[in-house]
């Protein structure tokens, strides 16, 4: 089944971005689906977002954005494997964000996640996620993120 991606954000009053994954169509949700994303790649709280900022802008010019309430949300095409992408890509980066207390550890997992190619991109998320491997636990597959990004 496929997804459709949202990136929704705020500045104020909460920073906050949010990538999820919702449903391609109503009729194939299950019924705690209908009102709820499927699953969150990536959520980010805090003074931290101002880090996503650039990325979140390059997005915002790049597919439609649109205002609702105190949020901004830009809804990804789901038939582009690039936006798909780039969904994973930020999703990624806010969950690393979110779970490393070190700033310079966070500097770089930030830098090597937008720098990393598709491929990258796709194993940590299966990792991160649990697709691949149930066992593995997000705190060490951001862990090795850190390990890895700031050897490079």
């Amino acid at each position: 089944m496929t997804y459709r991606y949202t990136i929704t954000y705020r500045s104020a009053p909460d920073p906050l971005v949010a990538v999820e994954a919702w449903p391609r169509d109503k009729s194939v949700a299950l019924p705690r689906e209908i009102h709820r994303p499927s699953f969150t790649i990536g959520k980010l709280e805090g003074t931290r977002t101002i880090m996503l900022w650039t990325a979140l802008n390059d997005l915002s010019k790049r597919y439609r954005s649109r205002k609702r309430g105190n949020f901004n949300a830009i809804n990804l095409p789901p038939e582009e494997p690039s936006a798909t992408a780039d969904a994973y890509r930020l999703g990624l980066a806010a969950a690393a964000l979110q779970h490393i207390s070190d700033s310079e550890a966070a500097d770089n997992a930030l830098i090597y996640i937008i720098r990393a190619t598709q491929e990258e991109i796709w194993f940590w998320a299966s990792k991160y996620l649990g697709v691949v491997d149930e066992g593995i636990k997000t705190e060490r597959v951001v862990e090795a993120l850190c390990v890895l990004s700031s050897s490079k």
